[in-house]
């Protein structure tokens, strides 16, 4: 991968809004793009779900093999935005689908940055909506202003991958705020930020696709991400990179 700049300036933050992310943690963002391009996109997405993807893990880092992957997450409005609270130029280093289908259960309180392996730990997720997300289909929910306090994490049965949650002896969560979003709609929010999600308890799926996005200053240790993804890399998508601290990779052929 070479320095070459990448993306320009198409959804730079206001004072306002940066504030507001500052104070709360997260900032909710209208649609991508509207109801036709997104059943489009949603229908790219059935079919690459559909496949076994990177390390036979059909919804974990669909970005390096994926070119729509790439482009929803690296779109300028996405990234334009993040540049304007972690600067220019960034680096797209983690995607996952999460597939939350009719009856499945709820997510448990956490804080990512937590299971990351950043330093310095900094990082931006957005999480788009595929799906209509609402309160019925279990949206994400979130506590506005936790991201200020890391908070230690403890073992939790019966919630599939989230093996951890936050200690409730430590976190007593207030009223959360649901994130609804239509389609293409998208949250950016801190890796601190406390969060989870209900049931489903809806006849409908609530597809989102997540993806993480850091400063091209800090350095991901990928190895502790192996043996299950063994050659992971990161990509830029926004600027240069001028550290070189970490393995990167062009994003993947269209088809």
């Amino acid at each position: 991968m070479t320095d070459n700049a990448v993306a320009t300036d198409q959804g730079s933050l206001s004072a306002e809004e940066r504030a507001q992310y500052d104070r709360d943690g997260f900032l909710i963002c209208p649609p991508v793009f509207g109801s036709a391009e997104m059943d489009r996109i949603r229908d790219s997405f059935d079919r690459v779900l559909a496949t076994e993807g990177y390390a036979g893990a059909p919804t974990a880092h669909r970005h390096l093999d994926s070119r729509v992957v790439h482009d929803l997450v690296a779109h300028p409005a996405i990234v334009d935005r993040i540049a304007s609270l972690l600067g220019p130029d960034l680096l797209l280093w983690h995607t996952r689908f999460f597939d939350k289908s009719p009856g499945d259960g709820p997510v448990p309180w956490h804080q990512d940055m937590a299971f990351w392996p950043l330093d310095p730990p900094v990082c931006i997720s957005v999480w788009i909506a595929i799906d209509r997300a609402d309160r019925g289909n279990g949206c994400l929910e979130v506590v506005p202003g936790s991201h200020r306090t890391p908070i230690a994490h403890i073992k939790s049965e019966g919630t599939g991958r989230f093996g951890q949650k936050l200690d409730p002896a430590l976190f007593e969560a207030p009223e959360a705020v649901p994130v609804e979003l239509e389609p293409g709609g998208f949250v950016l929010f801190d890796r601190w930020l406390a969060h989870g999600s209900a049931a489903n308890q809806s006849d409908r799926r609530r597809l989102g696709l997540a993806g993480r996005i850091v400063p091209t200053e800090v350095t991901i240790d990928f190895t502790r991400m192996r043996p299950q993804f063994p050659e992971l890399t990161a990509q830029l998508v926004r600027g240069r990179d001028c550290e070189h601290r970490n393995r990167l990779s062009s994003p993947p052929g269209r088809t």
